[in-house]
């Protein structure tokens, strides 16, 4: 059994007319997806005595020239649809001799990329069973059934997609192996066990060609002396949080791994040369919740916490928190928690390489004046300047700050103040420090398939996602709020990201930039 995974070329949309494109091409992140589904997946193969070859190809990291695939109308101007990376035909080789093609996607603004590569390879390979997962195949299982897939495996794949691998191998129907639904002809397998977090292997790099090139963190150009290679690590899925805007809670309760298992995995990393860890899980503070009545729900989380930011310094890592931090949880003991922060923003710079913490993502998400009223995770804004002050202590200088655009009430006098929020904050972090690197990512409010908002409000969508799933993206505004059409919100958005981040924006993201209406801002 050849059993090949794919990421497929990386989505770009550009204004006709424009170089840049609306959201950034990262082909150098680091990708985690397939390289911990491999681990998983042959490790349960193993286990069952079933053979096979598992090979990991990433299209996205060849520099053919991007092809334009399709283009459609928003607003007065036309968006062009891009693929970056490799061309199709130059992976037909590896297509043909594949037994099964697997593609990770799990952003809907990516479909339209992976269907088109996914056809491909059944085009080459008509005999090769192209199989699907990721969030977005999870939430829009048909979608990919009708463009290109003969499967779809929902949420954690590393058990499901083995039990597909092991009835090709041994010539069962899937029905036999695993729970299935079927739908046009294909099937959608659900159902697996619960994965525990402490028995995931470290992910397999060893299928990863030259995984020391990704040096791209997803924010901006590190510190210099932050060393490569890079490597996106998760001690945790699921999260206590229920936001509206947010796909996890389709990943089930909150899972984490105990300290002994990521030691495991940060032995791995320092055998395989890793110096650098942009923590991605959705909250590694979700070791802190507490219950309605105060209680922690994990006796023992704050000081595993606590373990595993121990470990990461002992083991030399330089680390960011890519996806974000619930910072509200700084304050949960009234005042800020400086034997928390102490041990995740700790950092040592005294040597040629950054050691430790060198930057926190932070989703401040709704700067208006009641944001606990929109999310229950948030702080006031008071709250948020004195957790942000008490961060500059502990040498956190480049923070990143995530702001959310386009609710439901959102008019221009509401932006305007959630610009003069973000403003506030930026001096009064710069009049603190001057060496803090504040940069705002200013997004458009979306709607995930298979988020409580998407559920709630999909029919206020100006596109049919169907057509151009490319529109669902936190850079392109799908939707108009009860004042503001949805391009006077993207206009608004450049307007504040040019406003609060001037030149930045090229270094961090190298996106368009220019306003989309003569008379804004």
């Amino acid at each position: 059994m050849l059993v090949d995974l794919y990421y497929a070329p990386y989505p770009g949309q550009r204004f006709a007319g424009e170089a840049e494109t609306i959201s950034p091409v990262r082909v150098l992140n680091p990708k985690s997806a397939l390289a911990t589904l491999a681990a998983g997946t042959r490790s349960f193969l193993a286990q069952w005595g079933v053979e096979a070859q598992l090979r990991i190809i990433d299209t996205q990291v060849d520099e053919d020239e991007p092809v334009l695939y399709k283009s459609f109308d928003y607003g007065p101007r036309v968006i062009e649809c891009l693929r970056y990376g490799g061309v199709f035909e130059r992976y037909d080789t590896t297509l043909r001799e594949a037994d099964i093609i697997g593609i990770s996607n799990n952003f809907t603004n990516s479909a339209g990329s992976v269907a088109d590569f996914a056809k491909h390879a059944k085009a080459v390979n008509p005999k090769a069973l192209v199989v699907g997962g990721g969030m977005d195949a999870t939430a829009r299982p048909e979608w990919y059934l009708d463009n290109g897939f003969d499967v779809i495996v929902q949420l954690d794949g590393e058990y499901l997609f083995a039990k597909v691998i092991e009835a090709v191998a041994k010539g069962q129907p899937l029905t036999q192996a695993a729970f299935c639904r079927e739908y046009n002809g294909g099937y959608i397998v659900f159902g697996g066990p619960s994965l525990k977090m402490d028995e995931l292997e470290p992910m397999a790099l060893d299928l990863v060609t030259n995984y020391q090139d990704y040096n791209d963190t997803g924010e901006g150009t590190p510190p210099q002396n932050v060393a490569t290679p890079f490597i996106c690590f998760e001690s945790s899925r699921g999260c206590y949080r229920t936001c509206s805007f947010c796909a996890t809670p389709m990943r089930g309760k909150y899972r984490h791994m105990s300290p002994e298992a990521v030691e495991k995995h940060f032995a791995y990393f320092r055998e395989m040369g890793i110096r650098n860890i942009l923590f991605q899980e959705d909250n590694i503070l979700s070791r802190l919740q507490r219950s309605g009545r105060g209680t922690m729900l994990h006796r023992s989380g704050r000081e595993e916490v606590f373990e595993i930011f121990r470990m990461a310094r002992e083991y030399g890592f330089s680390w960011e928190f890519a996806n974000g931090l619930e910072f509200g949880k700084f304050l949960d003991l009234g005042q800020p928690d400086l034997e928390l922060m102490e041990h995740l923003f700790w950092s040592d710079r005294s040597g040629d390489i950054w050691r430790g913490c060198y930057r926190v993502q932070i989703p401040l998400e709704f700067l208006g004046d009641d944001p606990t009223s929109k999310f229950n995770k948030l702080r006031g804004f008071e709250e948020e300047l004195e957790i942000l002050d008490a961060m500059l202590d502990f040498g956190v200088t480049y923070q990143t700050f995530n702001v959310l655009i386009g609710h439901d009430g959102d008019d221009r006098p509401a932006i305007d103040h959630y610009l003069r929020r973000s403003l506030q904050l930026r001096e009064a972090l710069l009049d603190r420090d001057s060496r803090v690197v504040p940069y705002f990512n200013v997004y458009n409010r979306t709607l995930l398939p298979g988020t409580a908002d998407f559920r709630n409000k999909h029919e206020r969508l100006e596109f049919d996602i169907e057509e151009n799933p490319e529109v669902i993206s936190v850079y392109l505004s799908p939707m108009s709020s009860d004042h503001l059409s949805y391009y006077d919100l993207l206009d608004e958005r450049l307007r504040m990201m040019r406003e609060l981040n001037g030149d930045l924006i090229d270094q961090y993201d190298g996106i368009h930039r220019k306003p989309l209406i003569e008379t804004s801002g």
